[in-house]
């Protein structure tokens, strides 16, 4: 097994950061201006704090009026749809940014910004770490997370057992309980520390901080509990947040798990990264603003990945600059769907492909690429 260490990181982004700053007239490397620069140090914190008021107003407007209706159980059920929305958004947007540390570059603020906002009982903490592995070995097995899912095969490197056969048909069922296995995750994370490539805190380290991300967690819904009463809100958050799971799983998956994309078994070499993530990532609904602001950006998945900082605003321009120009020298083509319905019926068929056969040659971006 690949350990990515720190080492690599910086091997890379100094090679980025060499090329980035190789310039004519003023125009980057790569055809995009200075204006679009994602140092560390211009994070563009107004935006994610901007979604985080939006979001956090819908998600706790919508408990806080339910909690003083009290609807009836079947009221109960219809309000949890349009929870789930804001879920799902809140998911796809605030953590994803607290992940990249956008609200600060302490940890605090953004602990603080994902638990006040989309208070579902997420580790920040852990789950930056995650994030970290993800964009440093983006669906290289077994070292990202996802690619080591059994249940659902979604990694050629996984080894296909007969009910992967009809993984197509139940996949969309298990999608609803991605929290049950995103608490298992965190659960084994304070156990064993187990994040491949990166220094972990000591366990004691770890299990204060859980204890304290649960404990704030819980404070945030309190109010709601006592309003709602225990049984009725349980039913009410567990449907809105199974439902938000399987919004913002599908918006997940769609980025890498798709037609077209086949994942390789070993990391990259540094000068083959950008090569990398053309092969392994795809977009949709470039065009949309509101399907951006909704799925936080990931309608420009690669554009992400090789700005992982930037703000969404950015990313049609670094579609139509950074992305096009990376994805002319790669020589592979870009993976990408004009809307999230085609993005997920072309899923749903590599799934299909990837539960009856061996899931299709990995593309080759490593040091034996010829």
């Amino acid at each position: 097994m690949t350990i990515i260490t720190s080492r690599f990181e910086r091997r890379s982004e100094r090679r980025a950061g060499r090329e980035d700053t190789e310039s004519s007239g003023g125009t980057r490397k790569l055809g995009v201006t200075r204006k679009l620069s994602t140092r560390r140090s211009d994070r563009h914190r107004g935006e994610p704090w901007r979604d985080w008021a939006a979001i956090g107003l819908l998600n706790h407007g919508q408990m806080l009026l339910v909690a003083l209706i009290a609807p009836s159980w079947p009221y109960l059920l219809l309000a949890a749809l349009p929870l789930s929305l804001t879920f799902a958004t809140g998911t796809l947007t605030i953590l994803h940014d607290a992940g990249h540390h956008r609200f600060a570059r302490k940890v605090w603020p953004n602990v603080f910004a994902t638990q006040t906002a989309i208070p579902l009982g997420f580790f920040v903490q852990h789950w930056t770490l995650k994030h970290r592995v993800h964009h440093r070995s983006s669906q290289v097995f077994p070292i990202d997370e996802p690619t080591r899912n059994t249940t659902v095969r979604m990694h050629q490197g996984i080894e296909r057992k007969p009910i992967h056969r009809y993984q197509h048909l139940y996949a969309w069922f298990l999608y609803a309980f991605a929290w049950v296995g995103e608490l298992d995750s965190q659960i084994t994370y304070v156990r064993k520390g187990n994040i491949v490539g990166l220094e972990v805190p000591p366990f004691r380290v770890r299990l204060g901080q859980w204890l304290f991300e649960k404990a704030f967690w819980a404070v945030v819904i309190a109010p709601y509990v006592y309003l709602l009463g225990a049984g009725k809100f349980a039913l009410y958050f567990m449907v809105a947040m199974s439902l938000g799971a399987v919004q913002a799983a599908v918006v997940l998956v769609v980025g890498h798990i798709n037609e077209g994309l086949y994942a390789p078994s070993e990391q990259p070499a540094p000068k083959d990264w950008s090569r990398h993530l053309v092969a392994t990532t795809a977009s949709f609904n470039t065009t949309s603003l509101p399907m951006r602001w909704l799925t936080g950006g990931m309608t420009h998945h690669l554009a992400h990945h090789l700005k992982p900082v930037a703000p969404r605003y950015q990313l049609p321009q670094l579609h139509d600059t950074v992305v096009a120009k990376v994805v002319k020298a790669s020589g592979l083509p870009h993976v990408e769907y004009p809307t999230l319905t085609a993005a997920t019926v072309s899923h749903y068929r590599r799934l299909r492909e990837l539960g009856q056969t061996d899931g299709g040659p990995p593309v080759v971006t490593g040091p034996t690429a010829s």
